[in-house]
């Protein structure tokens, strides 16, 4: 069974004038994330303040090719509410991160330069490779090393990555179209979504997993790892958490068969109804079903039975891959003592 990397001691060595916090903020194309850390002298990371919010940067991306002012206007508030509290840890420059929403947007020139000259950060856009690459790092820092051959599937709003690592070190990295908002804006449009609906995004699916099944070829005895909100989530649901609990997300065990009949509860329901269910942030309800699917398409196709839930992910790697850049050594993180807060909109 995977452990969580919790309390864990590095045996890198001391480095000099290190910052005594650090930050890292994700501007997914769903949710807006901040992790603020603490560093050790000995390279280890402790977690001390999170926060993530829905803002739905990439709506309407899907249709228009840019990113629409009401999104922008609400990414930036959540930035301009987080400031404050990064200027309280003496960060004046967190290390921001976007990801498909932004690299993919007409306008993304636009949108960088409202964010530096509104709130003063400038934004790093990561490529699908290097989005997959620090999402990796961020995963096997919640791991107990050593790390076996692992493939990781991260669902975000915009596009999704598999990640195959042999022996901790990521052998193939791979970024395709097939995000939550993406998906719904251009499939999932009724409301109950209509069985048509379904049978075109499943399409759409399986059309992009089989080239990326060509890609990655044999993976062999793989433990599959899922991050990111569609995934937590999924586990919160399973255990119809009344509120979100980090440490019982992390390292829960969802079998396909949970995932095949949490879809079929969740796309007979309308949207309001999803709102009410246990473990599913609102924020949340409208796109989980284009979730689920390209989870559950995705295990069916690549015949995995059971998936592992990680809390941690890019947001995590940001940090990790940072210190070890300044250091040169292997660092951890420990994630579980901080305070964390899930909103719906900023």
């Amino acid at each position: 069974m995977l452990k969580p990397n919790v309390g864990c001691m590095t045996s890198s060595p001391l480095f000099s004038d290190p910052p005594q916090y650090i930050a890292g903020i994700d501007l997914g194309t769903n949710t807006l994330r901040l992790l603020i850390a603490q560093t050790k002298s000995d390279g280890r990371l402790v977690a001390v303040y999170s926060d993530q919010v829905i803002a739905r940067l990439g709506e309407g991306l899907q249709h228009n090719g840019t990113l629409q002012d009401s999104a922008i206007d609400r990414t930036i508030q959540t930035l301009q509410r987080w400031h404050p509290i990064l200027l309280q840890h003496d960060i004046n420059q967190p290390i921001t991160v976007a990801t498909s929403a932004v690299r993919d947007a007409a306008n993304r020139d636009k949108f960088l330069q409202r964010v530096q000259t509104d709130v003063g950060f400038t934004v790093e856009v990561l490529s699908g490779h290097e989005e997959a690459r620090r999402t990796l790092i961020g995963i096997a820092t919640g791991l107990t090393p050593p790390i076996t051959n692992i493939l990781a599937i991260d669902i975000g709003g915009g596009s999704t990555e598999l990640i195959f690592a042999n022996n901790g070190q990521s052998d193939k990295l791979y970024s395709t179209d097939l995000g939550v908002v993406r998906l719904t804006e251009q499939f999932l449009t009724s409301d109950p979504i209509l069985d048509d609906e379904i049978s075109a995004a499943s399409y759409f699916i399986l059309d992009r997993l089989q080239m990326l099944k060509t890609k990655l070829g044999n993976i062999g005895d793989t433990t599959l790892l899922g991050t990111a909100g569609t995934i937590t989530t999924l586990a919160a649901m399973d255990q119809e958490l009344a509120s979100y609990d980090p440490k019982k997300v992390h390292q829960y065990c969802l079998p396909l068969k949970t995932i095949q009949q949490i879809r079929e509860t969740c796309v007979d329901k309308t949207i309001a109804e999803r709102r009410m269910m246990p473990g599913l942030e609102a924020g949340r309800a409208d796109v989980i079903v284009a979730g689920i699917l390209i989870l559950q398409l995705t295990m069916e196709n690549l015949g995995f039975s059971n998936l592992f839930v990680s809390e941690f992910g890019l947001r995590e790697g940001i940090l990790v891959d940072q210190i070890q850049k300044i250091t040169g050594n292997p660092s951890s993180l420990e994630l579980f003592g901080t305070p964390h807060r899930s909103e719906g909109q900023p």
